[in-house]
């Protein structure tokens, strides 16, 4: 577990003054590049009939990313298709009778801000509601409560408590079970994991205590011109009922005991270097996958005759280069 350092009053509410700058990006540092996601999906088992093969698109966030030029790869009468609850977009490609393997790649040049708070996309009550593995009545309810952010009061003072009480109260571990799940009894009662984990934590009190908070799955980047990724990272932004303010408490717990400055940093701050792929929890993909609602939606995902193909990360890659 991480101690929370504490920062001057006049500093924070320096800080604070320096984030109020609504939906512009004008001053923030931006990064450019070429983004590719290549997937090779495996040959299903013998005898299968049709092979449904969704990817996930990067998508614009006003305010903090453009997507643009984007060149898709993919079997022939493929389509683009956006879902409904959270307007996440994708690539669905249907084999019949499928007997190699199936490559699908996109790529886009993606214009990335340090978020600070500008994001400007709407809101809505499924941000205030339970999700499967997240339920906002009994812990939830009951933390919101101890903690003191229930009802009303300003916003942000009210989520920087709960980022406190996850960065005190989890350690970034995944040699344990249950982890990346993104589970809140796990997150509060076992008190490790990852980004998932740690987010949900975030998620279920905040939401609680009447606060919209919205998750992202994403990829991260090395701050290098050029490199090579196949993992996921994300985080998580709550809303002032005037824009969306990001968090990213396991990040912050990674740097909390050499820089604490930088732990703090991380509310209400995100870096440019990472790509945001998808928002929400309990996805169902357009078209609808014959299995129950994906946990998120980061990774390629496929059916062979409505049953999961089994795929790990030595099936897809994420590569990326600045532009000048």
């Amino acid at each position: 577990m991480r101690s929370v350092s504490q920062i001057p009053r006049l500093l924070l509410v320096l800080l604070a003054g320096a984030c109020q700058s609504g939906t512009s990006h004008d001053a923030a540092p931006k990064r450019t590049f070429r983004f590719a996601y290549t997937v090779n999906v495996p040959v299903p088992t013998d005898g299968t009939k049709t092979l449904d093969i969704w990817v996930p698109l990067a998508q614009t966030d006003p305010g903090v990313q453009r997507v643009s030029d984007v060149v898709i790869h993919a079997p022939t009468g493929y389509s683009v298709n956006t879902e409904a609850a959270y307007g996440n977009k994708m690539i669905h490609a249907r084999i019949n009778n499928p007997s190699d393997v199936t490559k699908i790649s996109w790529s886009a040049t993606i214009e990335r801000w340090e978020d600070h708070g500008q994001g400007s996309l709407g809101t809505d009550e499924r941000f205030l509601r339970s999700n499967h593995r997240i339920s906002i009545k009994g812990k939830a309810s009951e933390m919101a409560v101890e903690l003191g952010v229930s009802g009303s009061g300003d916003v942000h003072n009210r989520a920087k408590v709960i980022y406190n009480d996850v960065l005190s109260g989890m350690v970034y571990d995944k040699k344990h079970s249950g982890w990346g799940k993104g589970d809140f009894v796990h997150a509060t009662t076992v008190c490790k994991g990852n980004c998932t984990d740690f987010h949900s934590r975030f998620i279920g009190v905040g939401r609680a205590a009447g606060i919209p908070v919205r998750f992202t799955m994403g990829i991260p980047m090395k701050p290098m011109a050029k490199g090579e990724h196949n993992g996921y990272h994300c985080w998580a932004h709550y809303h002032d009922g005037k824009s969306w303010h990001p968090v990213d408490i396991s990040e912050a717990d990674k740097v909390s005991e050499q820089d604490p400055t930088k732990a703090e940093w991380f509310f209400r701050h995100l870096d440019q270097h990472r790509v945001s792929v998808t928002f929400g929890r309990d996805i169902d993909l357009a078209p609808k996958q014959a299995e129950p609602a994906l946990n998120y939606f980061v990774f390629p995902y496929a059916e062979a005759d409505g049953k999961p193909v089994e795929m790990d990360k030595p099936y897809w890659k994420f590569t990326y280069e600045d532009v000048n």
